[in-house]
């Protein structure tokens, strides 16, 4: 049986080798046109980068040129309320007119090294002359009489000279101090002297009535108030907040009443008593060496002794 015209025409179709093959993958062809833009702008992107970068080695030049011009024409100081502006001024003066990008950091804090406040310093110059420098100061936190001289101590229990400082405080006067270094005090005497200020800072009425501390050994530190005569002794083991608190109720309830001068010294050391021991006049110091022990505020004689 012979086969329709239009099958065999198909068959023929597909049997003819020069048609081409719908099912094999289209061959990649090379993007010529992309690739040709790219190298065409390579050439314009190298000199646009050549040309950028002679401009920036030129104007390093120029700055660095320029630099080397300016001079210090003012020495710009802040900071400062301890110490004089005018002092450090002056210390800096030589450097005015110097040539700014010769002057040495190091140069500077030399200069200002002999001023005994200054506890951190920035210093820094700028291209429009200035010399700035900007200063940390020391901050007074007592006052220590030495040997018929006052010497402040900072915060961090350097020791420093009185330069009209303790005027603009109110600061409370520190005996029996040590030194442990070079204008410093030793680390059992700091210690001992902040805890006793930070007590103090947070009472309620201690902090304002106290005038002096005398630092001692073995347990026998004492403060005193303004006018009044009386020890107070707080010791040196601890628990200052809790010794203080028994010092406002002992001198609102006893002190007030019985007079400022009523007692010798009062003894804070011992838990829920105070110890308060009566001056000895010229006649009773005759007969006898120690002074009577009063009883405690409360009225309670003491069953512990000292």
């Amino acid at each position: 049986m012979a086969r329709p015209k239009h099958e065999q025409r198909s068959e023929e179709l597909l049997k003819d080798p020069e048609l081409p093959d719908l099912d094999a993958p289209e061959p990649v062809r090379p993007r010529s046109g992309k690739l040709r833009r790219l190298f065409s702008t390579t050439p314009v992107m190298m000199t646009f980068a050549t040309l950028l970068l002679i401009a920036v080695a030129a104007l390093s030049w120029y700055a660095t040129q320029w630099k080397r011009q300016v001079t210090v024409n003012r020495v710009v100081v802040s900071g400062v309320s301890l110490i004089p502006a005018s002092g450090i001024e002056r210390r800096l003066n030589r450097f005015k007119g110097e040539n700014l990008d010769e002057v040495r950091i190091d140069d500077v804090r030399r200069a200002l090294a002999p001023e005994s406040y200054i506890r951190q310093m920035q210093i820094s110059k700028e291209l429009n002359g200035i010399l700035r420098v900007r200063i940390e100061e020391r901050r007074p936190a007592a006052l220590v009489a030495d040997a018929g001289r006052n010497l402040i101590i900072d915060t961090e229990g350097y020791l420093l000279p009185d330069e009209k400082v303790s005027g603009r405080f109110r600061l409370v006067t520190v005996y029996g101090v040590r030194a442990g270094g070079v204008r410093q005090l030793n680390a059992k005497d700091r210690s001992l002297l902040f805890a006793l200020l930070d007590a103090f800072g947070q009472s309620t009425y201690a902090r304002m009535m106290v005038s002096g501390i005398h630092l001692t050994r073995d347990n026998q530190t004492w403060f005193t108030v303004a006018g009044s005569p009386i020890r107070f002794v707080i010791g040196n083991d601890g628990n200052f907040k809790e010794k203080l608190k028994k010092f406002e109720i002992f001198w609102q309830k006893v002190v007030a009443k019985k007079g400022i001068d009523c007692y010798d010294s009062v003894d804070l050391r011992f838990r829920e008593r105070v110890f308060a021991s009566s001056p000895v006049s010229e006649a009773e110091s005759a007969d006898s060496t120690a002074a009577p022990v009063a009883p405690p505020a409360s009225g309670q004689l003491p069953d512990e002794h000292h």
